[in-house]
Formats: structure tokens, C-alpha cells, sequence
């Protein structure tokens, strides 16, 4: 399967990768310092020539492109990536309401999802803990069932937008026994009494400026129908929705953590390889002939990863199973886009990995890339259990 592009989409991604990388990009190095956006973002965003889907879903940001929904996501993506994750962050709606989305019953997926779909607005996403990182098993945060509420007790860390979201979901554990099935999430509201911002932004090697905080509940007493996938009867909970069920929400959204990815390892090869011909009649012909190949095979390897991160979305578009096609897009793209800014600051030699130039700050994005939304070590995980046949819905 091999998806061209519509003359449409391929234009707006050339003037938006053009504005990108003349105008936002100046910023990067500012954003990766301070652990902050541009105190002037919303001036920066309104010089951009072509829709930054700001007030729209991304998706629906070009609503003249002819490709469908996934592809346009797919490239709108990397494109904005392709400039520096500053701007991404400046855009970032969160994932939150990917949760709802897959497992809210539909009076859920009207009051959280529809809104952010149709106005706009920040979702939180809170499952990592101190000390447990991918390990959900190890989810230590608990909701106890109170009469008509839950009482949520524990911390989570790394919490995306925690600290400005209209609502995060959290995962919390409503009893010891049940293993993952035992894991729920939860809709918490923006200054919920109970809630606490501990930490507006953690310390990150990479991807600095963008949010992710740590939060504590403590006696956080919340509706009971904030339960994800339940409508506050008293069936029994291990059928409703669970840690599984919630994650593979995500799948709307990994593909274009990889188209992420992929724009920021093209805009390090195109640097590269711009700097590199400037130097051109410094390496013998053989030598040339090898690194021409080298960045030949790398252009390859980014539009490869494409064309798995179109494919998931192709298939979400028609609301065909796509956990396996999600995780390989995002198997394959971080991994691979690692490799190829790796080899660009090898090829450069110690110019590659001087502040100088922006590529040591990319590699550093990239590491995180590869974590969120699921690790690349969770993600082949999830590809082998699918080619054993097993269920691939979580991590």
C-alpha cells in the first residue's frame, strides 16, 4: 500500500515546513533553555501563512485537502514538527480525550469529547507514577467507591498538560485483587478540590518546554459517573472499561507521535545535508560516494516510516482495528528517526553536537519521542503479542 499525496496537501506542508523552519524555528533554542514556550506564541502562531489548526481539530485544519482526515493529520504532524516541537507543544491539545473517546459511554463523549473536538481545549493524561513509569501493574494510585462519588488518593508524575488541562484522565486501582482489570480511569476536572499541581513541569532531557507535571490526590472526591465506560450502576466494575480498554485510545494518536518524529529526524538530515555539500570538496570522491549513499538511505528510511504512520491512520479513518499498524508506526518511527539524527551529528563530526547547531537539542526530543504514549520497547511487545496471536489492546 503506497499513498501519494493530493498537489492540495503536498503545497501546504511545503509553505508550513518553509515558514517552520524561517520563522518558529528561531525560537527552538529559546524553548529548550527556559523550559517554556515564547512568551510572544500567539504572535509567532499568527504570522504563519497556512492554517495551524489552532482553533480546529488538526485533522480538520484543511478542510480544501481532498486526502481524508489521517492523511492530513498524518503530515500536518510532521510538518509542524519539521519546524521544532516548540510549536508542536504551542498546539498540543493533549490525549486525554482519546481515552473517552474509546471507552466513555456516549453522554461521557459528549460532555468530554465533543467539546474539545468542536472548540478546542486541553485534556490531561495521567497514568505514570513515581517509581512506575511503563510498569502499570505497578499503578499504586486507588479510587474507593463513597455512596455516589470515588475518592482518589495518590500521585502521578509526567502527567501531560496536568497543570492547565480542562480535565485529566486518571488511572487509579479500585481494589488490590484484579490485576490490570482493577485499573479505571477517572475524569478529573480542572481545580477539582483534592487536586493539587505539585509540579508545573518536570525536568526533562528532552522536549523541555512542553508540560508535563506532577500532581498529587489527596481525599479527591469526584462524581461517580466520572468512571470512564460506566454508567453508575452496580454491575460488576472488571467488566467496565480498563487499563487495556482506556490505553487503546492511544492508537488514534500514536502514528502521529511517529509523524512527530519523522519531521524532526528530516529536519536534521536537510541540515545536514545542506552544511554537508557545503563541504563537499573536502572529502575524496569515494568518501563522497559513501555519504551520499548514507543520506540516500536515510530519506528512505523517513519515508518508510510514513508510509506506516499513513497506513494506521488510513485505517482508523474507517474505524478498522489498527492496534497492531499503530504500534509498528510507532515501533518503527522514533527508533529509526533516532538513528538517522545519531548518524547526521556522527557525519558532521564535532560541529554535530555543539549548541551551535540544533540537532543535539533534536537528539535529546527524539529520546522522549520514543517514550511517550507507550515506550518502542512496549510497542514490540504489543507487535509480537499480535503476530502470536495474542491481544495487542494495551501495553
Amino acid at each position: 500500500m503506497h499513498f501519494t499525496l493530493s498537489p492540495e496537501l503536498t503545497e501546504y506542508a511545503a509553505n508550513l515546513r518553509e515558514w517552520g523552519s524561517t520563522v518558529a524555528r528561531g525560537y527552538a533554542r529559546q524553548a529548550d533553555t527556559e523550559h517554556a514556550l515564547p512568551p510572544d506564541t500567539d504572535k509567532i502562531l499568527d504570522s504563519a501563512p497556512v492554517p495551524l489548526g489552532r482553533e480546529e481539530f488538526p485533522r480538520d485544519a484543511l478542510p480544501d485537502v481532498p486526502d481524508g482526515p489521517g492523511p492530513r493529520a498524518v503530515i500536518w504532524f510532521e510538518s509542524i514538527a519539521y519546524s521544532d516541537m516548540w510549536l508542536m507543544e504551542s498546539l498540543n491539545r493533549g490525549v486525554g480525550h482519546f481515552v473517552v473517546k474509546a471507552i466513555g459511554t456516549p453522554e461521557q463523549v459528549e460532555r468530554w469529547w465533543d467539546p474539545v473536538i468542536a472548540k478546542g481545549g486541553k485534556t490531561g493524561f495521567g497514568m505514570s507514577e513515581p517509581g512506575a513509569g511503563s510498569d502499570t501493574s505497578r499503578i499504586a494510585t486507588t479510587a474507593t467507591r463513597d455512596g455516589d462519588t470515588w475518592v482518589i488518593k495518590g500521585s502521578k508524575m509526567f502527567c501531560s498538560l496536568g497543570a492547565v488541562a480542562d480535565y485529566i484522565v486518571v488511572f487509579a486501582r479500585i481494589s488490590k485483587d484484579g490485576g490490570k482489570s482493577a485499573i479505571k480511569a477517572f475524569v478529573v476536572e480542572r481545580g477539582h478540590p483534592g487536586l493539587t499541581v505539585v509540579k508545573a513541569n518536570e525536568n526533562k532531557l528532552g522536549l523541555r518546554c512542553w508540560m508535563t507535571s506532577q500532581l498529587a490526590f489527596d481525599d479527591c472526591v469526584i462524581p461517580v459517573g466520572n468512571m470512564l465506560g460506566w454508567s453508575g450502576d452496580d454491575t460488576d466494575l472488571t467488566t467496565t472499561g480498563g487499563l487495556n480498554a482506556g490505553l487503546s485510545g492511544l492508537n488514534d494518536n500514536r502514528p502521529n507521535v511517529s509523524s512527530q518524529s519523522i519531521g524532526v529526524a528530516r529536519a536534521s538530515l536537510e541540515l545536514t545535508t545542506a552544511l554537508l555539500r557545503e563541504q563537499r570538496q573536502s572529502f575524496a570522491p569515494h568518501r563522497w560516494s559513501v555519504i551520499e549513499d548514507e543520506l540516500v538511505r536515510m530519506a528512505w528510511t523517513l519515508d518508510r516510516a510514513r508510509q506506516l504512520n499513513l497506513r494506521a491512520q488510513w485505517m482508523n479513518d474507517r474505524a478498522m482495528n489498527n492496534r497492531a499498524e499503530a504500534s509498528i508506526a510507532k515501533g518503527f518511527g522514533p527508533l529509526n528517526a533516532d538513528r538517522v539524527i545519531r548518524r547526521c551529528m556522527q557525519l558532521l563530526g564535532p560541529e554535530g553536537t555543539t549548541t551551535d547547531l540544533l540537532l543535539e537539542k533534536w537528539y535529546r526530543d527524539i529520546k522522549i519521542l520514543d517514550i511517550f504514549e507507550g515506550t518502542g520497547q512496549v510497542m514490540r511487545l504489543l507487535i509480537s503479542r499480535h503476530l502470536m496471536g495474542r491481544d495487542a489492546a494495551g501495553s
